[in-house]
């Protein structure tokens, strides 16, 4: 029985684990090139070394963490060039979902309220809200589609491109020309505009990719997170 009941438990300590670690490679909170020490991790989460591992084991697996030779694992530095391939399927299926939302004419009252949000955001907001902010724009895009086999697709490469998105949402020009295209792109779906609708979505997220390159190319701790490597 006690076996038993130690094997129920070790999923949820495991998740619990990866959630937090994958939140806080996501926030910046560990950074690119950061070290990760497993008995650090553990006494930090107040767990034991094995739910770490295996969690570590996790992420991984989803690209987030990297060997680091000899001296054990590190979070993975965000690469120019693979950013630019990231935004390219993003643009494929941002453009997808927007065709869709258009041409469904589906109801833009969820989309003009994370248009508020964001402005909101980009007045006032903090970076993790300005993040959160646009995640949750194009989320509402894949859902406006009508095909949920988008945004299952998009899972994958999301947990990427929201690290890419704290480097370009730093620039304040950047984050106003953002939201005008979210915008540009909600009025293409209204007015059941599908090849607009799509051309826009497509162009924000190339834009969008081009910007992190330049943010990242020229600031290189962005890119090697040199300053947290040892």
């Amino acid at each position: 029985m006690e076996m038993v009941s130690v094997l129920a438990t070790r999923p949820d300590r495991v998740q619990e684990a990866h959630e937090a670690l994958k939140q806080a490679i996501l926030s910046g909170e560990l950074s690119p090139c950061a070290p990760l020490a497993q008995e650090d991790l553990a006494a930090r989460l107040g767990v034991s070394r094995q739910p770490v591992s295996h969690a570590l084991a996790l992420l991984k697996h989803q690209g987030l963490v990297i060997d680091r030779g000899r001296k054990g694992l590190m979070v993975a530095p965000i690469e120019p060039e693979r950013v630019l391939a990231l935004y390219q399927v993003r643009g494929a299926l941002d453009g997808l979902a927007a065709r869709l939302a258009a041409a469904r004419r589906a109801s833009v009252a969820p989309l003009v309220t994370l248009l508020a949000r964001g402005a909101t955001a980009s007045d006032s907001g903090t970076l993790d809200d300005l993040v959160e902010a646009d995640a949750a724009f194009h989320r509402g895009l894949y859902e406006a589609s009508g095909n949920p086999a988008i945004a299952e697709v998009a899972n994958g490469v999301w947990p990427h491109v929201l690290r890419s998105m704290r480097a370009v949402l730093n620039d304040p020009d950047y984050r106003t020309l953002a939201w005008q295209e979210h915008a540009a792109i909600v009025a293409a779906i209204e007015t059941g505009d599908p090849d607009k609708a799509e051309a826009l979505a497509t162009g924000h997220a190339a834009q969008a990719g081009r910007s992190t390159y330049v943010r990242l190319t020229t600031d290189p701790k962005k890119v090697t997170g040199t300053e947290n490597a040892t």
